[in-house]
């Protein structure tokens, strides 16, 4: 199912951040209107306010060919229809503590849950067949849908700290199947996996958009994605041209996606800017069959048809939106993600990740009270968190410089890229690095910051802990199948075996030494 795109606009019937909110209203209309124009099927989600506002379910009633589901973010008329006291300073209130469902009891959660979805019910004659909002907790994904069933949930693509949320870690596009502990990350396991399909929205830049704020983890990433309304990024008709070309670049193992779409709280004046330039550019994708355009609910239900696990999935750039030479590749499975990323003659691997079902979200069933929310993968290399300063991060190769840099897809689960001398090789639950130059290693890179996870290495392991933003500790390591892990006096490094080869195992069951 490769080449999708969705259409997925959201929206609010309430706007404290600015004097009039009149333009909410007007700016769906546009919306559709524009989406009409095109002959596109999009996906609208409703936020509650806008749910109980007739004229959004007038509006939506009223000759469009959309889907309609719910925008999860919690406001005051659906805590209330809940049987709760309202705590935000507004009728919709950005705070954290407020905003999600894991600010609440999961009491709580479960009465706006069922709020939600029988009002929806009520207006449109039956339950919701998709949702998304920008952060959800496992718990209440589960509750979903196992009491009401969904084709797919929409969440944020990867970031940290904008707006107080961070998603990190997980697959960076496309879709999978959630762990019933952590919403970020795929499930390794089928009974321990939430059957909704869980898809990235905002089109993230493969390149850019990782390390945007490098060297300062403390401060909030910026943001480069297909959103319409931002200068660099999705409302640049270059930029839009090399994202069409990257993302779908046929380099996907599973599914190339991209959702395309805007909350309605940006005003249709900001939105009108990139958005219809960018509907013409998916028209004529779209008319000769390059991309297939679905709803999120389409795409959801193929997904589930197709895929019973979270398939290996891959998202190559052979180019940067700068044309300076940058190139990346990024790799995703089961069981973890890695990104190779290459640079003025360089290559090293920016970020690897691991998933492990054991690992539980903060607030799975806590509720959250702090200014900020933060859902973790479990980090070996965090090429954006580990850097400071003039420290940048990475795992980096012993090796010579190399201008050349391919990458490769094969089969349903493999990626290949070649550096040079050296060869990499992500497949679903194993990672290697071969070269057979003389003295050849690998060297884990960091500042001196303390969310660094290492403990010690230990045979053939590389013992770690993490702790995410409430300090909770969780231990785990990285096994190695070929080569062997060396404290040296300059940092951790790996060595090949005979043959040349590193192979990263992650293929360990739970209850072994995840």
């Amino acid at each position: 199912m490769k080449n999708i795109a969705n259409i997925i606009n959201f929206a609010r019937a309430c706007e404290p951040r600015s004097e009039d909110d009149s333009f909410l209203l007007p700016t769906l209309r546009e919306e559709l209107e524009l989406c009409k124009r095109f002959s596109f099927r999009s996906t609208v989600l409703l936020q509650y306010d806008a749910l109980v506002t007739p004229a959004y379910p007038d509006l939506l009633h009223s000759g469009y060919d959309v889907e309609i589901g719910l925008w999860l973010e919690i406001v005051q008329p659906l805590a209330e229809a809940a049987g709760l006291v309202w705590q935000g300073r507004y009728p919709w209130d950005w705070d954290i503590r407020v905003n999600f469902l894991s600010a609440y009891t999961v009491e709580e959660r479960v009465a706006m849950i069922d709020a939600a979805f029988d009002t929806f019910k009520r207006i449109f004659g039956s339950y919701p067949k998709v949702a998304g909002c920008w952060s959800i907790d496992s718990f209440s994904l589960d509750y979903i849908e196992h009491t009401y069933g969904l084709s797919a949930f929409c969440v944020c693509k990867d970031q940290y700290g904008t707006d107080g949320i961070t998603v990190w870690g997980g697959p960076y596009t496309g879709g999978y199947y959630t762990s019933k502990k952590n919403a970020v990350v795929p499930a390794r396991e089928k009974q321990n996996q939430i059957g909704i399909p869980m898809f990235r929205m905002l089109g993230p830049d493969p390149v850019d958009q990782y390390d945007l704020g490098l060297g300062s983890p403390e401060q909030d990433q910026k943001v480069c994605s297909l959103e319409p309304v931002y200068e660099f990024g999705g409302g640049d008709p270059d930029w839009v041209d090399w994202f069409f070309k990257e993302n779908y670049n046929d380099k996907s193992l599973s599914l190339a996606y991209a959702q395309f779409g805007q909350e309605n709280s940006f005003d249709w004046v900001n939105i009108s800017k990139g958005l219809p330039m960018q509907f013409e550019k998916l028209k004529e994708k779209a008319d000769s069959g390059e991309i297939i355009l679905q709803t999120l609910g389409e795409t959801g239900e193929e997904f589930k048809r197709r895929f019973a696990l979270t398939p290996p999935n891959s998202t190559c750039a052979d180019s940067d939106s700068d044309n300076t030479g940058r190139k990346t590749a990024w790799y995703y499975s089961r069981y973890y993600r890695v990104n190779i990323m290459f640079d003025k003659n360089r290559a090293w691997i920016r970020d690897l990740q691991l998933y492990s079902d054991d690992y539980a979200e903060p607030h799975l069933y806590q509720r959250n009270t702090d200014t900020r929310c933060g859902t973790f993968a479990l980090p070996v290399m965090d090429g954006f968190r580990f850097s400071k300063g003039s420290v940048r991060a990475g795992i980096y190769l012993d090796s010579p410089d190399s201008a050349s840099f391919e990458s490769s897809v094969s089969g349903d689960d493999t990626l290949c890229a070649v550096w040079g001398d050296v060869t990499f090789i992500a497949a679903e639950s194993s990672f290697s690095v071969q070269c057979a130059l003389p003295g050849f290693c690998l060297r884990f890179v960091t500042a001196d910051v303390d969310t660094v996870p290492y403990r010690e290495v230990k045979g053939l392991s590389l013992e770690m802990t993490f702790r995410d933003f409430t300090l909770a500790a969780f231990d785990y390591s990285l096994r190695l199948s070929a080569g062997r892990f060396e404290q040296t006096e300059n940092g951790i490094a790996v060595f090949p075996d005979e043959t040349g080869a590193i192979t990263f195992d992650f293929g360990i069951k739970n209850g072994d030494a995840v």
